[in-house]
């Protein structure tokens, strides 16, 4: 990964450097190899660079933690994470197959016309966008697209404790996303995706539990198959 000079700047023309934008200039930055592992994030020195105060900043880097992309440390600050490991990623598709196939069972139980729209919606975004190129910037849709799809599933339980539970570990799922997306086509989980919203359609829900296992099953089997997460 190479560093980016501190004079280069990144904004965002044409709209207010909020944290959503701040968060997403940061993960640009992360994700395009523009700041090298273990380099330390300045707060004063992104603002400076996003011509913004430290408190988006702040607040940025605070949400990019719960992802793991980086890591606060007492009396330095932020530095860039290392990246998982393929014990770190197997542990965290554990934690997705006992939760989400669970959830879809009960968003399949509770599911309205409204629920399946959205979620159609939302593949439909995740088909449009599936081949948008190598950097954040052309990445970003299928990855909203795909957050989207799972959280709107889990939002349909209407269970604050399993929403909470899946909050825990969505900013890791977030990361992995964002990790793998130049490796792993996303021909296999627009088919997985159908294969959900079909079941829900059909008032199946033992199939649009399987369907949620397969995808989650699907992901594990072609992520630890990458050479990047071969054994460590």
């Amino acid at each position: 990964m190479n560093a980016a000079s501190p004079e280069e700047e990144v904004l965002i023309p044409g709209r207010p450097m909020l944290v959503d934008q701040v968060f997403e200039a940061i993960l640009s930055l992360l994700l395009d190899d523009k700041i090298s592992t273990g380099s330390p994030l300045s707060i004063d020195g992104l603002a400076k660079r996003f011509k913004v105060s430290s408190t988006p900043v702040r607040e940025a880097l605070a949400r990019l933690e719960t992802t793991g992309m980086v890591r606060r440390e007492a009396l330095r600050g932020y530095k860039v994470a290392p990246e998982p490991t393929a014990s770190d990623i197997a542990a965290l598709l554990t934690s997705r197959q006992i939760l989400e196939p669970a959830c879809t069972s009960i968003a399949c139980t509770n599911s309205t016309q409204e629920l399946v729209a959205d979620l159609e919606g939302f593949h439909r975004d995740l088909e449009a966008s599936r081949h948008g190129g190598d950097t954040f910037a052309g990445y970003r849709a299928y990855w909203k697209a795909d957050e989207n799809f799972h959280r709107r599933i889990v939002e349909a339980t209407d269970n604050e404790f399993l929403l909470r539970a899946y909050g825990s570990i969505e900013g890791s799922i977030q990361r992995f996303r964002l990790m793998v997306h130049n490796d792993m086509s996303g021909d296999h989980t627009v088919q997985e995706h159908q294969a959900i919203i079909d079941a829900f359609k059909a008032g199946d829900c033992a199939a649009a539990t399987a369907a949620m296992n397969n995808h989650i099953e699907g992901i594990r089997s072609r992520s630890l198959s990458l050479k990047k997460f071969g054994q460590q």
